[in-house]
């Protein structure tokens, strides 16, 4: 079993502080899916994601490069749990979209696919999210929550992140998708695949 220490260090600390663009914080954020970077803004130090999450690593650390800086993800589930607790759970993602372009493409393959979709721009009006976990069918998790500024700031804390790279964050359109069944699916991650390999629209 790894040891995790309590605290953050000194490397991925100047990794993190050294960030000023959105672009690096979806860099850095890849590079913890995949383990090279051992902390993460709002993740106890030295904690990478859950087992059960590592076959999505390939595609989310992709969806940072890109330019989708996620801030969960979960595959779709309906089981019960050794305690007999029937846990369902709807594929989902949610993050931020600093791009227009790219924002679009994947809102638009999202709705072509009949998925779930929240996107939520600063400033908009409260967003209660959509619900993506039940346990004995009462709701458990939602993404896609309007952030308030006191808990978007405990996401990304001034110890590990530059005012620069948080305003990035902060300026970004907040994304969620999510399938609509609570059940084992893969076709929403072949659908943001696909969505991440369009050409872009834009000119040159």
């Amino acid at each position: 079993m790894p040891i995790r220490l309590p605290w953050t260090n000194r490397a991925d600390r100047r990794r993190w502080r050294a960030a000023t663009t959105f672009s690096e914080l979806a860099e850095l954020t890849a590079r913890w899916l995949e383990g090279d970077i051992r902390t993460h803004p709002g993740v106890k130090p030295n904690y990478g994601p859950d087992d059960e999450m590592q076959p999505l690593i390939p595609l989310m650390a992709a969806a940072n490069r890109a330019g989708f800086l996620t801030d969960s993800f979960q595959s779709g589930h309906d089981a019960a749990d050794y305690h007999g607790n029937l846990w369902e759970q709807r594929a989902a993602v949610t993050g931020f979209v600093a791009d227009p372009e790219l924002r679009t493409r994947l809102a638009e393959s999202a709705e072509k696919a009949g998925f779930l979709l929240l996107v939520q721009f600063p400033g908009d009006y409260q967003q209660r999210g959509l619900v993506v976990t039940r346990v004995n069918g009462m709701d458990y998790t939602r993404y896609g929550r309007t952030w308030t500024p006191c808990e978007l700031r405990g996401a990304w804390p001034s110890r590990l992140i530059s005012e620069t790279a948080f305003d990035t964050v902060a300026g970004a359109a907040q994304l969620t998708i999510a399938a609509r069944a609570f059940e084992p699916s893969t076709t929403l991650w072949t659908v943001l695949d696909q969505a991440l390999h369009l050409p872009t629209t834009t000119g040159s």
